[in-house]
């Protein structure tokens, strides 16, 4: 018996140093002082603060390049889209909140039928780069009505390749002819490809005028330009255009001449060329 409530008293002892030991823990941590804290100064906060200018946003947000290089009309101040700044909480979700929507200031440039902007315009701070993608060759007509109808009524090469064929690395980029085609002569300078192709959608549709370059004609009708060259009739003085008014079109005699020998003449030989031959090398002896 004795043994026993000595082994009691044992257990009793340790246990009290256990809980002198916990009550001695929690009156140090109690008695740590605090973090002082530091001295208001107040002067520090009489300014309101002044809008950070693009450049001063660039410091952290690189988007202040893009703006730069491919910005268009998306080159003003920060704040004229972003009315909160650093307001962004992971736990929130809240990114669709803040950021600005194009409706804001857009509404529908593209019609109702195009309102997903971020499909073509990925960057908004470069609005001018919306690459040629594969969802827009579909659409192109959506907007692009008058270029598809006249490539739909005119036919040539040029409406049997698709759009970004020629409009590729980004949406409104123009190639220059020069891109696909050589010059009809060597010395060609590019800006007179406009002079007879003036539809680029229509490119058969030449029309022709008597300054019409002759060396543009003898690429594709070089034998008759050799002859009209040499020719020592009043025709070779006559520029293509001036009888071929359009691509392709053949006038008549009469259009010209319209009377040139007696009637019992013309009714007897009512067809021209059954003695002037040869209308780019006439017999003149």
């Amino acid at each position: 018996m004795s043994r026993m409530l000595s082994q009691i008293g044992v257990l009793l002892c340790a246990l009290c140093g256990l809980l002198s030991i916990g009550d001695y823990s929690r009156s140090a941590v109690a008695a740590e002082p605090s973090r002082a804290l530091p001295e208001v100064a107040e002067e520090l906060y009489v300014e309101e603060p002044v809008p950070m200018s693009p450049v001063e946003c660039g410091r952290c947000h690189t988007h202040y390049s893009s703006l730069k290089q491919d910005g268009g009309r998306h080159r003003f101040a920060c704040q004229e889209c972003h009315e909160q700044f650093h307001n962004y909480n992971p736990l929130k979700n809240n990114y669709a909140e803040l950021m600005p929507k194009c409706g804001s200031c857009h509404g529908e440039p593209h019609g109702p039928l195009q309102t997903a902007c971020a499909e073509c315009h990925a960057d908004p701070h470069a609005p001018q780069r919306a690459p040629a993608i594969e969802q827009l060759e579909a659409i192109c007509a959506d907007c692009h009505g008058g270029p598809a109808d006249k490539m739909v009524k005119f036919p040539s090469a040029h409406a049997e390749q698709d759009c970004a064929t020629c409009h590729h690395d980004q949406h409104g980029y123009i190639p220059t002819c020069f891109e696909c085609h050589d010059g009809h002569h060597p010395t060609q300078e590019l800006a007179t490809c406009a002079n007879c192709h003036q539809n680029v959608h229509m490119p058969l549709e030449i029309p022709l005028h008597a300054e019409s370059d002759a060396r543009t004609c003898a690429d594709c009708h070089g034998q008759v330009h050799a002859k009209w060259t040499n020719t020592p009739s009043k025709h070779g003085e006559v520029g293509c255009g001036t009888c071929h008014e359009s691509h392709g079109a053949i006038p008549a005699c009469q259009e010209c001449h319209p009377a040139p020998h007696s009637p019992q003449q013309l009714k007897m030989f009512p067809n021209c060329l059954d003695c002037h031959m040869d209308v780019h090398d006439l017999p003149v002896k």
